[in-house]
């Protein structure tokens, strides 16, 4: 009888147990759906579905696990625009800054959402689709480029593991074709040091788009009213493609993700970079500020932003800059 009770204790206690988890998973779990073969339905926390390869562990990890990327600058970018605004998205990977901007913009509104990489495309077609934003958000597979570039094919190097950091100024003698750099129990020891201890190095293979300017793009806009900008260290050759736009949007708020550390590796690069600053600071008369994740207080607040000048920016770690024009 003892040894019953306690069987009835234990499962009670079990019961109680579930019932609470039951209780929690209720108000928070979002949705994670299995589609075909490698790809996830994912819920994401402000409500937006989107969909992302498996495979991948930096940007698509982040929504999987997190249900958000980056939510100092989601809020930040969410400011910049409403509903029946215009906003561009270069870089957009998987989708998740556009379907958001889509929703906000809704029906009056659109989204430019330009992604270089043909394997990272179809995740973006297919976000757009499951997100509940086509005709809303319009997508465009080419790399935003300079006018010197425009039209011209465009060779770039990215890790699939590693997708969001896949960008034009790295080679590779390595896999030819997306499958051969996935993980596997024949590649993954070229990811191992000396000492046998995985270094991040990557598994690379290249791949080929061509060089659109966003002028080109959003020529038919007649302005626009926020601009993310993610191209992993191309962001000079964005904004040298896309004055024109710029200097018809009086409105502008700009998102532009930059790394001084790697601003001068590159010597093609510099006159791109100062050019960019250039026009940006000294013509067009935008101030930067640095969004700081530090001490960031969660959904519905911004930011701290810390001012920058053409000096400071050469001194802040790699962040993402917003930049609005001197008031």
């Amino acid at each position: 009888m003892e040894d019953e009770a306690t069987a009835e204790e234990s499962n009670g206690l079990v019961e109680s147990l579930m019932q609470r988890l039951q209780s929690l998973v209720g108000k928070s779990a979002r949705r994670i759906v299995p589609l075909y073969e490698d790809e996830l339905l994912v819920e994401t926390k402000r409500g937006f579905y989107l969909v992302v390869p498996n495979w991948n562990i930096d940007v698509a990890i982040g929504i999987v696990r997190d249900g958000q990327i980056e939510p100092w600058t989601n809020e930040m970018f969410l400011s910049t625009f409403s509903t029946g605004d215009t906003v561009v998205n270069v870089g957009a990977n998987f989708g998740y800054y556009s379907v958001m901007a889509g929703h906000r913009v809704g029906g009056e509104g659109k989204v430019y959402a330009v992604e270089a990489n043909p394997h990272v495309f179809r995740y973006l077609l297919k976000s757009i689709f499951w997100g509940g934003v086509p005709g809303i958000v319009s997508p465009y597979l080419c790399a935003a480029a300079a006018p010197d570039m425009d039209e011209q094919p465009i060779r770039f190097t990215f890790d699939p593991q590693f997708i969001g950091g896949g960008n034009m100024f790295t080679s590779t003698e390595q896999a030819e074709q997306i499958e051969d750099a996935f993980w596997s129990g024949k590649n993954t020891p070229s990811t191992l040091n000396a000492e046998r201890m995985f270094v991040p190095t990557g598994i690379l293979c290249e791949v080929e788009t061509e060089g659109r300017t966003l002028d080109r793009i959003t020529a038919d806009a007649s302005s626009v009213k926020s601009m993310l900008i993610d191209a992993e260290g191309s962001e000079s050759y964005v904004i040298a493609g896309a004055q024109e736009l710029i200097r018809r949007s009086p409105e502008l708020e700009m998102i532009v993700e930059w790394d001084p550390s790697t601003s001068q590796l590159i010597p093609e690069r510099t006159p791109y970079i100062n050019s960019m600053w250039d026009f940006l600071l000294d013509e067009q008369k935008f101030e930067p500020f640095r969004i700081c994740h530090e001490g960031f207080k969660g959904k519905g607040h911004l930011p701290e932003l810390t001012p920058l000048n053409r000096e400071s920016l050469y001194n802040v770690p790699h962040s993402d800059i917003y930049l609005r024009r001197q008031k």
